[in-house]
């Protein structure tokens, strides 16, 4: 026993010799960092030990994290270094840089970690996935999807969702205000937009419901802190959580297989009908190279990333609609003349669709106001030669570089009155400068679906409002905000809304 006390005691002491070692190293080369980055305008350090980790902590708690930054960039300009402990970072605001980070995919990397590729040691959409991926396999994919998502085939995506809204869909919301007239939108909404992947080839995966309550699953566990994170490893919500993704990638297996499987044995020349997003993400998926084809086991595990992917990305324009109502709330004029529009203008037609100018303002005012996409994070790897950040020396080797569209979307250098919502500033003609408006993101990872995702909200906001008499209906005393905290938009508290 005292052996083994002393033998504990020795390695204690070397763990501990150890761990003040490494972190007086990190401190010794935090200094020399900051001597090599002085140059890029900073905040004062809180303290040298911290960076500026207890204001960063400070604003999460007052859920004003992105104001800090806005503030930030307002009082130290465009390009601003900060410190998370020894740790520097870099926000741009700067469109000079912003245009490269959104082009050049050699030099600014999207980082391998990201939360929404794996959790719990469960893959949920990898790194290679329409979202997630790069480089040359990437880039076959999206020029392959981009004839799926194109504008000149949203008449065909419209001709089969307006009569799953107006039917099926619609007959749900009408079954709903039976039961009482007070409706939680955003949960409601995920069914709805879920329900849409039913037309486009994916009728035989998961119901809308059970796939909206597992997609809500997937994302209130993605962005939990690193410490809730590690908590999950002893409570049930781990084995849970791997079950439900781990099915749901199961389920999405099986449906490919037996649309490749279809696809294979037919041997048609015919092309796919337009609609067919699992037969388009199956061809998309069949080679890494434009010329070796792939095996049926990788096109299958591919193509099961991007159903992922989409899955969860129909989330966004659930949580976009339900910002739509927020940000209406407290501009009950605004929204008269908007459903007033979207009540009488028949929608019998895509152009129709077209027509609802009011609403297209207020959709892209609420984008600019409450993005999905909050913020972003780039590994900038620094040119051996030029040793340069924009206009800055840069003596390191790589360089974490944030971004974030909230902050660019509220800079008064861009737009007048930032805080205030507005849809009448969006009048015919008016373009925003270069990158200071990326809703959907810009450049090379822009959003391939950003047209169909524009006339999937007009679309549903049409039928319901024609369909109902629809009023927010909000706790006064646990309202519905936006979370500042996550990278993408998290809404806390119930969207109710009344209907009739």
């Amino acid at each position: 026993m005292a052996a083994r006390f002393c033998t504990e005691a020795v390695v204690s002491t070397q763990s501990t010799g150890f761990y003040c070692l490494k972190r007086s190293y990190h401190h010794i080369e935090s200094i020399t960092k900051r001597l090599y980055l002085a140059a890029i305008p900073q905040p004062p350090l809180d303290s040298i030990l911290s960076g500026h980790l207890p204001s960063v902590n400070k604003a999460k708690d007052q859920n004003k994290f992105l104001d800090l930054w806005i503030d930030w960039i307002g009082i130290y300009g465009k390009n601003v270094l900060f410190y998370i402990q020894y740790r520097p970072f870099i926000l741009t605001a700067d469109p000079a840089i912003l245009k490269p980070l959104s082009t050049d995919l050699t030099n600014y990397c999207k980082l391998p970690t990201l939360p929404n590729r794996s959790l719990f040691g469960q893959k949920i959409i990898g790194g290679d996935s329409i979202l997630s991926g790069g480089g040359l396999r990437w880039g076959i994919k999206r020029r392959s999807l981009s004839h799926f998502f194109a504008k000149n085939n949203l008449e065909e995506l419209f001709k089969v969702s307006k009569p799953h809204m107006e039917g099926r869909d619609l007959n749900r919301w009408k079954n709903l205000i039976q039961n009482g007239n007070t409706i939680e939108l955003h949960e409601q909404l995920s069914i709805t937009f879920c329900s849409y992947l039913q037309v486009l080839g994916l009728e035989k995966f998961l119901q809308p419901d059970d796939m909206a309550n597992k997609v809500a699953d997937i994302l209130e566990a993605i962005p939990k802190p690193l410490f809730e994170r590690y908590s999950y490893l002893i409570s049930s919500d781990k084995t849970r959580m791997q079950k439900l993704i781990q099915q749901m990638r199961i389920d999405a297996q099986e449906i490919t297989q037996e649309r490749y499987d279809e696809l294979i044995n037919n041997n048609s020349s015919e092309p796919l009908p337009k609609v067919d997003l699992l037969g388009h993400l199956i061809e998309a998926n069949k080679t890494n190279d434009g010329e070796t084809v792939n095996e049926p086991d990788e096109v299958v595990e591919a193509v099961v990333d991007d159903i992922m992917t989409v899955c969860l990305v129909m989330d966004n324009m659930v949580k976009q609609v339900c910002s739509l109502f927020m940000l209406l709330e407290k501009n009950t004029e605004i929204q008269e003349k908007m459903f007033e529009e979207l009540r009488t203008q028949p929608i019998d037609r895509l152009q129709d669709l077209n027509k609802l100018d009011y609403t297209e303002k207020c959709l892209l005012e609420s984008l600019r106001m409450a993005p999905a996409l909050l913020r972003g994070t780039r590994k900038y790897k620094v040119n051996k030669e030029t040793k340069r950040f924009g206009s800055y020396v840069v003596l390191e080797k790589e360089v974490r570089i944030h971004f974030s569209e909230y902050v660019m979307h509220y800079n008064p250098e861009w737009w007048t009155n930032p805080k205030v919502f507005d849809p009448e500033r969006w009048q015919p003609g008016f373009v925003p400068p270069a990158f200071s408006y990326m809703p959907f993101y810009a450049g090379s990872r822009g959003c391939l679906g950003k047209h169909m995702a524009m006339m999937m909200m007009k679309l549903t906001l049409a039928v319901l409002v024609k369909n109902f008499s629809i009023t927010q209906n909000f706790d006064a005393a646990k309202p519905p905000i936006m979370n500042q905290n996550m990278a993408v938009m998290r809404i806390n508290n119930n969207v109710d809304m009344h209907l009739t």
